[in-house]
């Protein structure tokens, strides 16, 4: 019997799931034989994905959220971007009180997230901001419900050690894509001015999410790139965002959207190399990924964003929750407490929701407007002037 070229590809993935499972770290040639699967073979690299991600991680989900708390205005002209003051999109400069991040992260913890990110639109945060973070940053550490995380941009030494102090425990700054090709990406900063941020939280203690954006023009190569320098990096939690790109942006109609089992192979060849990290599933799932949704953790996700984003609506907790309760999926929080999914008992109703991924369109003198009718702080800030 002749073997195909089919057959032969199908043998060399088990191969490497099955060195994978066994402590093997995967090399770059071997992630490139990956990269080739087409067809059928996506069955196959899932099916393996999934077997090292029960292995290193567990069948259990985790569950992350974040509020944009200061909106907009960014001197940064990242193209993806909808904050950049460069760009002309929905988004209206405002800045969200500690009360409020006080009652959202309370809402996230009642969803059943385990982190709750603050993040802040600028290239990096003044002694000012930092100021106006902190008592939200060590009430949240006080109380212990739930993880304090940051996105505030690049960092010096002394405010990664404030942030620490603070009570932060996890910092996130993106690669976004690979050091060849950001600058088609970014031009008012450089790749290696995130790399420097990166290495100033993980020498202060602090735990690093990093990962980027997919469907931004890159190429295969560019993808591995930037997963190897996460994995040399030691990145704990790796997102994984699809571009969904929004009106006014420079990428706004330039790439076309990613197929969701192209999608799907990402998370899983990112699964092969980075077998044992938090594989966050993030922006753009519902747009790019439809009715696949439920495949992320089959590809080899084990976490994933519940709720809003920063100027875009996400699916709402309950739909979330159902899709982990079908699945028989079990969900874990901040204190490692293994949970069934319960859409009933998530915070807030949601009766009506607009398409998830689109931005929220302006809604004059509030300060949040969710999908919910207002019944939900996991929401978004202005996005209209008041």
């Amino acid at each position: 019997m002749i073997q195909t070229h089919a057959d032969t590809l199908t043998d060399r993935i088990a191969d490497l799931g099955r060195r994978v499972l066994g402590g093997h770290v995967i090399t770059r040639d071997e992630a490139r034989e990956l990269c080739n699967a087409q067809g059928d073979d996506l069955y196959d690299l899932f099916y393996w994905a999934n077997k090292i991600r029960v292995r290193y991680v567990g069948r259990q989900v985790k569950f992350c959220s974040i509020l944009a708390a200061k909106v907009g205005a960014c001197s940064e002209d990242c193209g993806y971007c909808s904050q950049s003051k460069f760009h002309k999109t929905h988004v209206a400069p405002t800045k969200l009180s500690v009360d409020d991040m006080h009652a959202t992260a309370v809402e996230a913890a009642g969803n059943g997230a385990s982190s709750f990110g603050i993040v802040n639109a600028g290239r990096g945060p003044t002694d000012a901001e930092l100021d106006w973070m902190e008592p939200f940053f060590k009430a949240t550490a006080q109380q212990g419900r739930i993880r304090p995380c940051a996105t505030l941009g690049e960092l010096t030494v002394e405010q990664a050690s404030r942030l620490k102090d603070m009570g932060v425990q996890r910092v996130n700054h993106n690669l976004e894509t690979s050091r060849r090709h950001f600058p088609h990406i970014v031009s008012t900063h450089t790749y290696e001015d995130r790399v420097r941020t990166i290495k100033i939280a993980k020498e202060a203690g602090l735990s690093i999410c990093s990962g980027g954006i997919f469907g931004m023009g890159e190429d295969w190569e560019d993808r591995l790139d930037m997963a190897f320098e996460l994995r040399d990096l030691g990145a704990d939690v790796v997102p994984i965002n699809f571009l969904t790109a929004i009106q006014g942006t420079p990428l706004y109609g330039k790439q076309p959207e990613l197929e969701p089992m192209q999608a799907l192979k990402i998370i899983a060849v990112y699964r092969f190399i980075l077998p044992d990290r938090e594989l966050k599933i993030a922006g753009g799932r519902e747009k790019i990924l439809r009715d696949m949704q439920s495949w992320i953790f089959f590809a080899g996700g084990s976490s994933f964003l519940i709720g809003n984003y920063l100027t875009t609506f996400g699916r709402t907790p309950q739909q979330d929750h159902q899709m982990l309760r079908d699945l028989g999926l079990p969900f874990v929080t901040f204190d490692e407490v293994e949970h069934d999914a319960d859409p009933a008992g998530v915070v807030g109703e949601a009766d009506s929701s607009p398409n998830p991924g689109t931005p929220m369109p302006p809604k004059p003198a509030t300060y949040h407007a969710s999908q919910a009718g207002d019944t939900s702080r996991v929401t978004l800030p202005i996005l209209g002037s008041a």
